[in-house]
């Protein structure tokens, strides 16, 4: 017969430590009724070993004064910018530490910010998070990143801006770019690496536009090119749905019928950028003609 874990156990806990303090045995340690999170760290076996469990049992294996930041200190806050299997992105002190596992992202940092205390650990302020978020990362997901943060309200982008003003070092001209790009009417961030493909081409484009014909509601679309009457609609992967696929053909028609041109942009026309780019100016071209 089995022992029963004991019910004030962790929901991630470090297994030398389990069993040093007797809550384990290294038998149970080994058994079925725990799963490995990390090197080291482990939880009850059904445990959904999700993005913020990950977090925590990282947390566990940080020296003193470490951070949980980017886009794992967004997703704890509740938005999900990392995916599961994403590496937890962590802000250490700049002496000597200790190899930590596979799955953490290590960046290192002269002078760390007082942290929000958070499980086993704490995370990053708002505005070293956003930093973060846009610094390492290519513009159109930087952009996105904090498009999402912002409309959250986890970010105030004028505080964003003043911080990042007295800011010095790597990243810090890559996190202004993508400050003044950031538009939180955006309502995902393929959307926002969208218009940052029609910006950065020099394109005018205001996301979530009401069109309307005659006085009456026609659509909101995700992006309308200024001066013309061309939308550029994102289909993510959920637009392939019977259902929505069925309501976009019938938006699209509307759209036409009120003298719109739609661009329709798909997962991989997002992952190139002047082939999208031309799709709109062809579409400005046609819309122009008629």
């Amino acid at each position: 017969m089995r022992t029963p874990l004991p019910a004030d156990l962790p929901r991630v806990f470090r297994g030398a430590d389990a069993v040093a303090h007797g809550a384990l045995t290294e038998e149970q340690l080994r058994g079925p009724a725990v799963q490995r999170v990390l090197r080291g760290v482990y939880a009850r076996s059904g445990t959904a070993l999700t993005h913020d469990v990950r977090c925590e049992a990282t947390g566990l294996l940080l020296p003193p004064g470490a951070l949980v930041t980017g886009r794992s200190a967004a997703t704890v806050r509740g938005v999900p910018l990392a995916r599961r299997q994403d590496p937890v992105e962590v802000l250490v002190p700049e002496q000597p530490l200790r190899r930590l596992p596979s799955g953490v992202l290590v960046r290192r940092c002269r002078s760390l910010p007082a942290g929000e205390p958070w499980g086993s650990t704490a995370l990053a302020p708002p505005l070293r998070m956003a930093f973060d978020l846009t610094a390492r990362h290519p513009l159109p997901a930087a952009v996105g990143h904090l498009d999402a943060v912002v409309r959250a309200g986890l970010v105030d982008l004028d505080a964003l801006h003043a911080w990042l003003v007295g800011a010095r070092g790597p990243g810090v001209r890559a996190a202004r770019h993508a400050a003044q790009l950031c538009d939180p009417r955006a309502e995902s961030p393929p959307e926002s690496a969208v218009r940052v493909h029609c910006v950065e081409a020099g394109l005018a484009v205001t996301p979530q536009v009401v069109v309307r014909d005659r006085g009456c509601f026609v659509a909101r679309v995700d992006l309308a090119v200024d001066g013309t009457q061309v939308a550029v609609q994102y289909d993510g992967q959920w637009h392939a749905l019977r259902e929505q696929l069925e309501a976009d053909r019938r938006q699209l028609r509307e759209l036409r019928e009120a003298g719109w041109e739609v661009v329709h942009v798909t997962v991989a026309l997002r992952r190139e950028p002047d082939t999208l780019v031309a799709a709109v100016h062809a579409a400005i071209a046609r819309q122009v003609r008629r």
